[in-house]
């Protein structure tokens, strides 16, 4: 199978390998040397013809690694799943709340859904904008209808009572709030910035993959920096909810059915210590609300995202 990767963690990947191969040394060293010379002539004694060569260098020496990350991946997956640490799982996969305990790494396929939180708290801010844009750009063609013949009923004689007609007409449709908000796309401003404000607090820059299986939803956070394409672009060519199959490499994280209870929050105190504790466990239940994990849920360090062609 070709890969075609969308992500890869190449610092989290070499690291593994350095341990895994004892050394990494599939890489392509390519060094240059830049040299400057400046050399003085100098004419010796009559008829020695020799030519004294007082030569100046200045080097300039770059040194890159081109690492062959594609190749390097595929030799790292293949060697985890043959010393057997990976857990291989698909859509209909079952029972894994026992064999994903044996294993450290996990390779999961199915459709994904992509999360990018910064890009829903940009629409929560700029909703109503839209929708009045929407509205105005839908209802135009009635508006430059009506307008049109408004301005040729004024131009006419006894038309009294049909630009009346028409203007009542046009302050209808014209109302672009109204219309708007008919059609669902005007919301109430402070709903809105509340919405906008708990989102950026709890998940702000968040880019998160989803596959939902029989049983399990396995997730990981991406770092955007890893990902080969901008997050939009990806999304724009496999859509936030993919028809295709991803395949998610990474490491397991979190797992466990049953959620650790909730920090234990008292009522009074005796020392700042223990005001400060309590804070904390305030802020952490909070925190749980926004990030903690689903009771089926897979939460995955991703190494890789890939689909294959």
């Amino acid at each position: 199978m070709i890969k075609n990767i969308i992500y890869l963690d190449e610092d989290k990947m070499y690291s593994l390998s350095s341990q895994l191969f004892e050394g990494v040394t599939e890489y392509v060293l390519n060094e240059k040397n830049l040299e400057s010379s400046k050399s003085e002539e100098q004419k010796g004694p009559i008829s020695s013809g020799r030519i004294v060569g007082d030569i100046l260098k200045n080097s300039e020496r770059n040194t890159e690694k081109k690492f062959l990350n594609d190749y390097s991946y595929t030799l790292f997956e293949k060697k985890l799943i043959e010393e057997n640490k990976v857990i291989t799982v698909s859509y209909e996969s079952s029972g894994l709340e026992e064999s994903i305990k044996e294993k450290s790494f996990i390779k999961v396929t199915a459709k994904a859904t992509f999360n990018d939180i910064d890009s829903i708290i940009s629409t929560l801010n700029d909703f109503n904008r839209m929708g009045k844009a929407l509205a105005y750009v839908t209802n135009y063609e009635d508006i430059k209808s009506v307008k049109a013949e408004l301005s040729r009923a004024q131009k006419g004689k006894d038309e009294r009572g049909k630009i009346s007609v028409l203007n009542a007409k046009l302050k209808r449709i014209s109302n672009i709030d109204k219309l708007s908000s008919d059609q669902g796309l005007n919301f109430d401003k402070q709903l809105l910035d509340d919405l906008s404000f708990l989102l950026e607090y709890g998940l702000g820059g968040q880019l998160e993959v989803q596959m939902n299986l029989s049983n399990h939803i396995a997730s990981a956070n991406l770092n955007r920096k890893f990902l080969r394409e901008p997050e939009d672009l990806v999304i724009r060519k496999y859509s936030r909810q993919t028809e295709v199959q991803f395949t998610l490499f990474g490491i397991i994280t979190q797992y466990e059915k049953e959620q650790t209870n909730p920090s234990e929050v008292k009522g009074d105190y005796e020392t700042l210590k223990e005001a400060i504790m309590n804070m904390v466990a305030h802020i952490t239940n909070l925190e749980a609300a926004f990030t903690g994990r689903l009771s089926n849920e897979i939460i995955i360090d991703p190494i890789a995202l890939y689909t294959e062609l």
